[in-house]
C-alpha cells in the first residue's frame, strides 16, 4: 500500500516508516451536538449577562457570547461536568482578549489622531469622577479582586464554582474571595471617612 503525501504523491519506500501519522479528524457525534445544543440553550443567557454587566454594549455582548460558544464547541471534549463555571472561565479569557485588543486599537487610534490633529486644538486631559463610593472602592481593587467579587455577587458563584473559573482549588478560591471582600470593606471605610471630612 502506498503512503500518499498531502501533495498527492506517493512516499518512497525508505521514508514510509518515518512518515508522520496524521490524526484522523473526528466527526462530531449526534450526542455531542445534542449535549452542546442543550448547554447552549441552558447557559446562553447567563453568559450573555456576564458580558452585558461588564460592558453595557448589547452588540459586543452578543459577539463575545458567540465566541465563548465557539470555544466551547471546539473544546467540548474537555468541558467538565460543572459546565457553567467552565463557561465563565472561557468568558473571562474571551473578555480579557477583547479588552487587550481594544486597548491596542485605542492606542493606535490615539497615535493616528495625534498625527492628524494640530497641537493647539488638542483637548486637555480630564479625569472623570466616580459616581459612587462603592464604584470608587471597586476601582481601587486589583483586577483579580474586582473580578472575584463580581463573579460572587453578580453571577452568584460558590467557592467551588469560582475555583473552576480561576483554575485553582476551592480552598484557594475561598481565601482569595475573603481577602478581596476584606480589601473592599477597607476601601469602603476609608472612602466613607474621606466623604465625611470634606
Amino acid at each position: 500500500m502506498d503512503v500518499i503525501t498531502t501533495a498527492g504523491r506517493a512516499l518512497p519506500r525508505e521514508l514510509r516508516s518515518r512518515a508522520p501519522v496524521e490524526p484522523a479528524t473526528v466527526a462530531p457525534q449526534a450526542d455531542d451536538r445534542e449535549r452542546f445544543r442543550a448547554s447552549y440553550v441552558q447557559h446562553r443567557d447567563a453568559v450573555w449577562k456576564f458580558f452585558i454587566r461588564r460592558l453595557g454594549d448589547v452588540d459586543l455582548a452578543d459577539d463575545l457570547t458567540s465566541e465563548v460558544f465557539v470555544v466551547a464547541w471546539r473544546r467540548r471534549q474537555h468541558a467538565p461536568t460543572n459546565e457553567l463555571a467552565w463557561l465563565y472561565g472561557v468568558a473571562r479569557k474571551v473578555l480579557s482578549d477583547d479588552r487587550r485588543a481594544a486597548r491596542r486599537r485605542a492606542s493606535l487610534d490615539a497615535k493616528l489622531a495625534s498625527h492628524l490633529v494640530p497641537e493647539s486644538s488638542r483637548p486637555a486631559d480630564a479625569s472623570v469622577a466616580m459616581d459612587s463610593v462603592c464604584a470608587e472602592a471597586l476601582a481601587r481593587l486589583s483586577g483579580e479582586e474586582r473580578e472575584l467579587l463580581v463573579l460572587a455577587a453578580w453571577e452568584g458563584l460558590s467557592a467551588a464554582e469560582l475555583a473552576v473559573v480561576l483554575d485553582c482549588r476551592p480552598s484557594t478560591a475561598r481565601v482569595r474571595l475573603h481577602r478581596a471582600r476584606r480589601r473592599f470593606a477597607q476601601h469602603l471605610n476609608r472612602l466613607g471617612h474621606e466623604g465625611t471630612t470634606r
